[in-house]
């Protein structure tokens, strides 16, 4: 049996025989094991073996398996046996070897090869090819013969004659054609601006000498009063108002006198300020130190220095509230933690020496000696010992 690679529903058939007499057909089977190996491979079970019994009245003892697991042999092979071991606790075991093989025509369209060798393709990748289809990768033969083009380093020289059917001018090797639009935008549809252009992309130095000088000697030019030049006061370009010189001073901000006026003004304003500045010193009198910003200086950091002092102050300290009791203290001081020793604070130790000092005691001739708080409710300590009275273990409870 013949299997193509990677096919997973093709049926190879067996005949069940009894395993005691080896003759006697057997119907009606059902769980099967089925075995299988590919190449030398190791010995695998089939995951779900799909068996079926044709015909118990017309093939007694005929069964299919269908041959779906392991199907694909490896790439660099062209055909490799696959062995089959098939049984079933009433049966005798069947073996059956088929053969993978790779196809060397897949399913689909026949390729035609003539008596050269050359083979007819009529579509790569399911797409209609014609004669004049080249792929992607096609190299391009260079040569100056009808249909081929001259290329050197991938570089093509050709004669260009038209342009969409305007004809170059190859007698000053001008291409004859017409520009109809820049970026797509239509020549002289008012959509190209100045904004078209990139920013410095037209200058003086873009033309010739003298160009636009040219142009402007051979144009003929309107000089209009109040249109496009001043020619005298009262005929300044449209849309502006000429300024007497009360409209000048409102204008810049200025008061009713002129700036020369003002500006004398203000002399006499230096001298107030002036006379003002130095009664303020009067008043201050003459600094303790460099001066009036040094001993500013002095007293802001002097501040500082008590502020950090009164910051930890209470926020009111003449409240009786603010000032711990006796009670307080004591309680603060008993209830330290770690007051004594690591995890014990003076509370708890006292309760401890009070119990080994003034509490009730027993068992101090046995191995464990209990003494008890002194209102006579709990074992404070637990003490094993030895009988020298060395104590090995103890068990406090200080609560």
């Amino acid at each position: 049996m013949r299997i193509p690679s990677g096919k997973i529903d093709q049926n190879i058939y067996f005949v069940a025989v009894d395993s005691s007499d080896l003759v006697t057909r057997k119907t009606g089977l059902t769980l099967f094991t089925v075995y299988r190996s590919r190449n030398g491979g190791a010995a695998t079970v089939y995951t779900t073996p799909t068996i079926t019994e044709l015909s118990a009245a017309n093939m007694p003892g005929v069964y299919s398996l269908l041959i779906d697991e392991d199907t694909t042999i490896a790439s660099t092979s062209d055909a490799e046996e696959q062995v089959l071991h098939i049984t079933q606790a009433s049966m005798a075991p069947v073996t059956r070897v088929i053969e993978l093989f790779r196809r060397d025509t897949t399913t689909g369209r026949t390729a035609t090869v003539d008596a050269n060798g050359r083979v007819d393709i009529g579509s790569i990748g399911g797409t209609a090819q014609t004669a004049r289809d080249i792929g992607a990768s096609v190299l391009i033969s260079s040569g100056t013969g009808t249909g081929q083009l001259s290329v050197t380093a991938g570089v093509v020289s050709a004669n260009t004659t038209q342009i969409a059917g305007s004809a170059v001018n190859t007698a000053s090797a001008q291409i004859g054609v017409n520009v109809v639009s820049a970026a797509g935008t239509a020549w002289n549809s008012g959509a190209i601006t100045s904004n078209t252009f990139a920013a410095g992309a037209i200058t003086a130095a873009k033309f010739a000498a003298n160009a636009l000088d040219a142009v402007w000697s051979t144009a003929t030019r309107v000089l209009t009063a109040g249109t496009n030049i001043v020619l005298a006061k009262g005929t300044g370009i449209t849309g502006f108002n000429d300024l007497d010189a009360p409209g000048v001073r409102t204008a810049v901000g200025l008061a009713s006198a002129n700036l020369d006026t003002q500006l004398s003004a203000l002399s006499g304003n230096d001298t107030t300020i002036n006379n003002n500045v130095l009664a303020v010193n009067t008043k201050l009198g003459a600094p303790a130190g460099a001066s009036v910003s040094a001993d500013i200086g002095a007293v802001k950091a002097d501040t500082g220095a008590i502020k950090a002092k009164t910051d930890n102050l209470p926020a009111a300290p003449a409240a009786v509230g603010d000032i711990p009791t006796a009670n307080q203290n004591a309680d603060a001081l008993l209830d330290r933690a770690s007051g004594i020793e690591p995890g014990l604070t003076p509370r708890q130790g006292f309760r401890l020496w009070s119990a080994a000092l003034l509490g009730k005691a027993n068992g101090l001739g046995s191995g464990t000696a209990i003494f008890r708080d002194t209102n006579d409710t709990k074992d404070r300590i637990n003490a094993s010992v030895d009988q020298d009275g060395n104590r090995l273990a103890i068990i406090l409870d200080p609560s």
